[in-house]
């Protein structure tokens, strides 16, 4: 019914167009074409100037209304040092262009209506008029003079990196679609080396773990900064074309694949200041209805950084919140922050230094394993599995327990005559009883392993010997953490239990 009253509308607005072409015609015909086309120009110029009038005050109007959402006005100054030099010209800029909006549009629609057609005026045509000439290029030559010149000045000015001397705190924001990845130094306040080379899964960023500038360095997501402290921006892209957008702090630099760029600047207001600032404009007063405990807009606004170049579908979701804080606020959040490294890399397969250190193990226990068999005597044939861990206090193995476990696997494989025999230890704290079945538990936990991973039943023996056999005194943590172990004992033939030489236990 809607569509059908929308289409009946329309029909009705051609008709009256169609009806008002017919009066002008026959107008023309009853009153002559001279005198209605006067009439018309008449009615043309003066419409145009009351359209000026109204167009002028709008558009002069809307801008006063809509002052406090604009960066530069009301509630939104700069929130950065150098921020000030860019309002200042915006200002500038915006005065003196807002100066010649108003005269052309006024010399635009006036001229329209004074030089309209009218009987008995003819029409002067001019070709050149220096006087005019000069007026309307020398006087935007000298505006325009200066405010390049101050242009230029100010971006010396914010466009100036970091000196020798200066104490500054540089992070690094990564654009990528369709998010930031923000990296922050550790406590030794360098940033580590990157290569692109190195970008995984779980390496997002390339980063070098080999340097140690990285191992201590923290991935976020959003900007969290002290207040008054000068900051450096690298700023980079892995994927297309990004723009690092800070609208409050009037930094806007593009991030760029393969070619880092950067920004300096000192925030100067705190999230909580600038919040304040917000509160006392009634633009910014009412309820936020996103948010369900009731705060007002104010309360919940947020400073942002944006992607400022359309780099994709989901080119809005790379908004993320930046935070200002006062130094000692920073200081507790920067202190609970994580290394990715030791959170995420350090021990396992990722790790190019961990992975160094289990080839060296390895190289170890295939020695240590090849001269045990290649000796006649059993007597050097038991191993201890320094890298085989447990769950504390339980007979889980650890993650990093399996490189060693493969090793073992690995060698049986390759001497099919060799038996095995899995023994587990434990330290003498608590219960003999509960220790002797721990022991037990581990050594046919190291057995099932073997097993899963291809070890015939029949070349492996698992036995747990409690706390029977220390290897060091157990008043010591470091004693009883010798004593709780697990042993690989080998031998040509079918497994079997050591034969132990009479010695006296540590106590």
């Amino acid at each position: 019914m809607t569509t059908l009253i929308v289409f009946l509308c329309i029909a009705l607005l051609l008709l009256i167009i169609v009806q008002i072409a017919r009066v002008r015609d026959l107008a023309k015909q009853l009153r002559g074409k001279e005198e209605v086309d006067a009439s018309n120009v008449a009615t043309t110029g003066k419409g145009l100037l009351l359209f000026m009038v109204v167009f002028l005050f709008v558009t002069t109007a809307s801008a006063y209304l809509y002052k406090n959402y604009i960066l530069g006005f009301g509630p939104h100054v700069s929130a950065s040092l150098h921020g000030e030099s860019i309002d200042t010209m915006m200002k500038w800029t915006l005065g003196v262009t807002y100066a010649a909006f108003l005269l052309t549009n006024f010399a635009l629609f006036y001229y329209a209506y004074k030089y309209r057609t009218r009987k008995g005026h003819k029409a002067m045509y001019l070709s050149h008029n220096n006087t005019v000439e000069l007026v309307w290029t020398g006087i935007p030559a000298i505006v325009m003079t200066f405010l390049v010149v101050g242009g230029l000045d100010a971006w010396n000015d914010i466009m100036s990196d970091v000196g020798a001397d200066d104490q500054y705190m540089e992070i690094e924001a990564t654009g990528y679609q369709f998010a930031w990845q923000m990296r922050y130094p550790g406590p030794d306040g360098l940033l580590g080396r990157k290569d692109f080379r190195l970008i995984s899964g779980a390496n997002p960023l390339g980063q070098d773990w080999t340097d140690p500038k990285n191992h201590d360095d923290i991935l976020v997501n959003d900007v969290t900064l002290p207040v008054d402290q000068k900051v450096r921006v690298r700023i980079t892209a892995k994927d297309v074309l990004h723009d690092f957008y800070l609208p409050q702090f009037r930094v806007k630099m593009d991030a760029v694949p393969g070619l880092p760029t950067y920004f300096v600047f000192t925030p100067t207001l705190t999230t909580k200041e600038w919040r304040q600032n917000l509160s006392e404009y009634p633009e910014y007063q009412g309820l936020d209805p996103d948010n369900d405990e009731g705060k007002q807009l104010w309360e919940t606004h947020n400073m942002e950084l944006a992607c400022a170049e359309l780099c994709g579908k989901g080119h809005y979701s790379m908004q993320r919140i930046v935070t200002i804080m006062e130094q000692e606020d920073f200081d507790i959040w920067y202190a609970g922050q994580k290394s990715y490294y030791l959170s995420n890399i350090k021990g396992t397969q990722d790790d190019p230094l961990f992975m160094a250190q289990v080839k060296e193990r390895r190289q170890e226990f295939n020695r240590l394993a090849n001269n045990a068999i290649a000796t006649p005597s059993n007597d050097d044939n038991v191993l201890n599995l320094d890298y085989v861990t447990f769950e504390t206090g339980s007979a889980t193995l650890t993650d990093t327990s399996e490189y060693q476990l493969n090793d073992m696997i690995d060698f049986l494989r390759a001497n099919e005559d060799v038996g095995a025999m899995l023994m587990g230890h434990t330290d003498d704290t608590g219960d003999a009883a509960a220790n002797q079945t721990l022991s037990e538990q581990r050594a046919r936990a190291v057995r099932a392993y073997l097993a899963a991973g291809g070890i015939a039943n029949n070349r492996l023996m698992s036995k747990g010997y409690g706390a029977e056999r220390p290897v060091a005194n157990n008043t010591t943590e470091a004693g009883r953490q010798r004593n709780r172990r697990t042993e690989f004992y080998i031998i040509r033939g079918a497994p079997s239990e050591p034969q132990f030489a009479p010695e006296e236990a540590s106590k």
